[in-house]
C-alpha cells in the first residue's frame, strides 16, 4: 500500500517543485513604475509644482522615496502601488500650479499696492516735516525711497517673466522695510 501511495505522491511532489518556481515566488520588480514615478516628479518640478503646490509635491516626493525603499526591501507589490501613487500625486500637483500662480499673483498685486502706498506716505512725511528730520535722516530716507522704487521696477520685471515666487519674496522683504521705516519716522 505504501508503494501505491508513494507512486501517487511522488509525481505530485515533482510537479509541485516545477510549478512553484514558475508561478509564485517571483514577482517582478516594478522598475517601469518607479521610472514613471521619477519622470512624473521631474515633470512636476519643471512646471514649478514644488513652488505653487508645495504640499502635494512634497507628498509625491515622499511617495517616491517610499517606493524606492520598498523596492530595496523586495516588497514589489507595495513598491508598485507607491510608485503609482507618486504619479497620481505629481499630476495632482501639476494641476494646482496655475491656481497657485493666480493666488500668488493676487497676493503680489496687493503687496505692490501696500508698498507703493507706504512709499507715498514716506514721501508725504518728508514733505510735511522738512525741519523735523535731521539732514542725515532725510538723506538716508530719500536714498532708501529711490532704492525701493528701483527695486519695485525689478520686481515688476520678475512678474512679467513669471518669476512669481522670487517677486513675492522680494516684495515681502520690501514691504517690511518700508513699513518699518515709516513707523520710525512717525515715531520721531
Amino acid at each position: 500500500m505504501w508503494k501505491k501511495i508513494c507512486a501517487f505522491i511522488s509525481p505530485l511532489l515533482v510537479l509541485g517543485l516545477i510549478i512553484i518556481p514558475l508561478t509564485g515566488c517571483g514577482e517582478k520588480p516594478p522598475t517601469q513604475e518607479i521610472s514613471n514615478a521619477e519622470k512624473s516628479i521631474s515633470e512636476a518640478m519643471q512646471k514649478e509644482a514644488n513652488i505653487y503646490a508645495p504640499d502635494i509635491f512634497s507628498k509625491a516626493e515622499e511617495s517616491l522615496k517610499m517606493a524606492k525603499d520598498l523596492l530595496a526591501q523586495k516588497k514589489y507589490k507595495e513598491a508598485k502601488k507607491a510608485a503609482e501613487d507618486t504619479v497620481a500625486l505629481s499630476q495632482q500637483a501639476i494641476s494646482q500650479v496655475e491656481p497657485g500662480k493666480s493666488k500668488m499673483k493676487a497676493e503680489i498685486d496687493q503687496i505692490v499696492l501696500d508698498v507703493q502706498k507706504g512709499i507715498g506716505e514716506l514721501k508725504g512725511l518728508l514733505a510735511k516735516s522738512p525741519g523735523q528730520l535731521g539732514p542725515r535722516e532725510r538723506k538716508e530716507t530719500e536714498e532708501l525711497i529711490r532704492k525701493w522704487e528701483k527695486d519695485m521696477g525689478n520686481i515688476k520685471t520678475m512678474m512679467q517673466e513669471q518669476k512669481m515666487r522670487e517677486a513675492h519674496e522680494q516684495l515681502m522683504t520690501l514691504n517690511t522695510e518700508v513699513s518699518s521705516k515709516k513707523q520710525r519716522l512717525i515715531a520721531s
